[in-house]
């Protein structure tokens, strides 16, 4: 009779153990179920509030500057102050045969953003700026992908010419020089092209500011 006390006892202990532990295994799949379903987490900055997104007018491009990034700024004031949202990598250019550092600004979901370029004689400071995003506009909403036509009803072309960059429509005045796309264009004629010979559906690949 005790023998069968004895062993209901044990009996009972292993059982209890068995389900503390089959709970425990339940809560942390339940735990890591939720971690996986409430997917990645919003980046906080230190003080534990989400971090800013990027604003309307750090895309805007104007005469000698886009965003807050401006032609003749310091290089080290403009590496401090990097808009929200958006991140600064160097990169090498060659340029004219000789290695030059630059600087790419983008964002997580944009690849391509701003390309920034350097002089240094001696202070560093931003030379020029290539727009290569979709998201970087003008006051009148021009920007890669628009028309040829689009650009001359704002930025009174002064030249078009063929260099390192590719065929550009420059705009002195503005000082802002348009990439074109030559995909539609005769390869052999570019350098004979005239501003007012330029198709008007031709369309901007890239924004040079300078």
């Amino acid at each position: 009779m005790l023998k069968n006390i004895l062993y209901a006892i044990l009996l009972g202990v292993g059982m209890a153990a068995c389900l503390a532990d089959r709970d425990n295994t339940d809560e942390a799949a339940n735990t890591t179920d939720t971690a996986i379903e409430g997917g990645p987490m919003t980046e906080t900055v230190e003080s534990g509030t989400p971090s800013p997104a990027t604003q309307p007018a750090d895309f805007v491009i104007r005469k000698g500057q886009v965003g807050n990034i401006r032609i003749g700024m310091p290089i080290e004031e403009m590496r401090n102050q990097v808009p929200a949202g958006l991140q600064i990598r160097d990169t090498t250019l060659q340029l004219e045969g000789q290695q030059s550092t630059a600087y790419v600004f983008s964002g997580p979901d944009s690849p391509r953003g701003l390309l920034v370029e350097q002089t240094c004689e001696p202070d560093c400071q931003v030379w020029r700026i290539q727009v290569q995003g979709e998201q970087y506009k003008t006051a009148q909403g021009l920007g890669i992908g628009s028309k040829y036509s689009e650009v001359t009803q704002h930025h009174p072309i002064s030249y078009t010419s063929l260099g390192e960059a590719g065929f550009v429509a420059v705009s002195e005045s503005t000082g802002m020089s348009f990439l074109l796309d030559t995909s539609q264009l005769d390869q052999n004629n570019l350098h004979k092209l005239k501003p007012d010979q330029v198709p008007a559906n031709t369309l901007v690949r890239g924004i040079l500011i300078y």
